[in-house]
């Protein structure tokens, strides 16, 4: 009985002992796994972090530079995602944004953004409107003062000194930003056309067809607005279409060609340039573009060239002869619905943001006048200034001598 209970105490201890071993490597188990599991931790974070610089990395090419807008609209901004899209199609661009649909930030963009704005916020000075200096307004120079004066010390103070009227400072409304023209081309036949074009803001020039119902009407009344008025001289194309009265043909003798765009040109009262109607022949035509140049620098009147042809001699001819001459970058409304003609005028603003001016050449129809008429009202905000045709105007350097000519 004695040796039976002395059997189980042993059994008892070498289960107690089994137990307490049993424990301590669970314990010391345990210590390597939390260890272990700081490792993963922390590799696991580095892995993050180096996976979110490689996405960083990938990401470069489908993010578009940090944009500075003109001083007057704003501070720096975050950069916008771009989705890459095929040739045919167009956005506004980067500069000044107004992103397609489709250009939406990643998340990372998001959390990159924010983080430069908190240290901009944190290192820069606040952001003020741009200023230009006007004339007395008087400013205390001491209101700054990193120790400032009790109110005895203030007043002994004020009574030594004198107040300098200093200059006011006023916000600048026309900093240095994109241009663009705007040419309302094919304007005499209707009234409609007439009255609709004459509500655009008078920086837009129009183009008139001569000997039609509402040219000499349309050209006084512009001319009345200050508005700058064109002769769309029509010119023989390579589809054989009508011109209507007063066109120009290749097979004109030099005599009869300038005598032709001289009864055009004495029709419209006021017209301070020309530009061609069709013409994707006769503007290739180079001794038809050197009669019309002799005529229009008898009557100091400018050419644009509506390049309806890849191969015009137009621009060129013109610059030899030494008139101001610009050609048109983007047609407005070939498409005429107003999501064609937006992304035409997304074009448009992205040329002038690329290459400081653009012209784009429009016609009356009405779909195209009401998207002008809302659509010009808000060009400031994308950071681009519409103005007159003459401001973009040029002239070669290169002008022909009379012997030459």
């Amino acid at each position: 009985m004695v040796k039976a209970r002395l059997f189980d105490f042993k059994k008892f201890v070498v289960f107690v002992f089994c137990l307490h071993a049993l424990l301590g490597c669970a314990d010391e188990l345990s210590r390597t796994l939390d260890r272990s599991e700081d490792v993963v931790t922390s590799n696991v974070e580095i892995a993050v972090l180096e996976d979110d610089q490689i996405t960083e990395k990938d990401n470069e090419t489908f993010f578009e530079e940090p944009v500075v807008l003109p001083v007057h609209l704003g501070p720096l901004l975050a950069p916008q995602k771009k989705e890459a899209t095929n040739a045919s199609s167009y956005s506004i661009g980067s500069y000044f944004p107004v992103l397609s649909d489709d250009a939406v930030a990643s998340d990372s963009a998001v959390s990159a953004s924010s983080s430069q704005s908190q240290s901009l916020l944190e290192t820069a000075e606040p952001w003020s409107p741009a200023i230009v200096p006007f004339l007395d307004a008087p400013i205390d120079h001491e209101s700054k003062s990193v120790n400032p004066l009790t109110k005895a010390e203030q007043a002994h103070e004020s009574s030594k000194k004198e107040v300098v009227p200093a200059k006011k400072l006023a916000v600048d409304s026309h900093p240095k930003m994109p241009r663009i023209a705007i040419l309302i081309d094919d304007l005499g036949y209707n009234r409609q056309g007439m009255d609709s074009s004459l509500m655009l803001p008078t920086e837009v020039a129009l183009a008139i067809l001569p000997s039609t119902p509402f040219a000499t009407q349309t050209a006084l009344t512009a001319q009345k607005q200050k508005r700058i008025t064109l002769l769309h001289a029509p010119m023989e194309n390579q589809r054989e279409l009508k011109l209507g009265p007063g066109g120009l043909y290749a097979k004109m003798t030099e005599h009869e060609l300038k005598a032709t765009l001289s009864k055009d040109l004495d029709g419209l009262p006021g017209i301070q340039g020309v530009n061609n109607h069709m013409g994707s022949l006769l503007t290739t035509k180079a001794d038809s573009m050197k009669w019309v140049m002799e005529t229009l620098k008898g009557r100091s009147l400018f050419f644009i060239d509506s390049l309806t042809s890849p191969k015009s001699v137009a621009k060129k001819t013109a610059q030899e002869y030494g008139l101001e001459t610009v050609s048109r970058d983007v047609f407005l409304d070939n498409i005429r619905t107003e999501q064609a003609i937006d992304k035409q005028f997304s074009r448009l603003l992205k040329l002038a943001r690329q290459h400081g001016s653009a012209l784009a050449i429009g016609h009356p129809y009405p779909e195209t006048m009401a998207y002008l008429k809302k659509r010009l009202n808000h060009l400031e905000q994308d950071g681009v200034r519409l103005v007159r045709l003459s401001d973009l105007l040029t002239t070669s350097p290169s002008v022909l001598t009379p012997s030459e000519q």
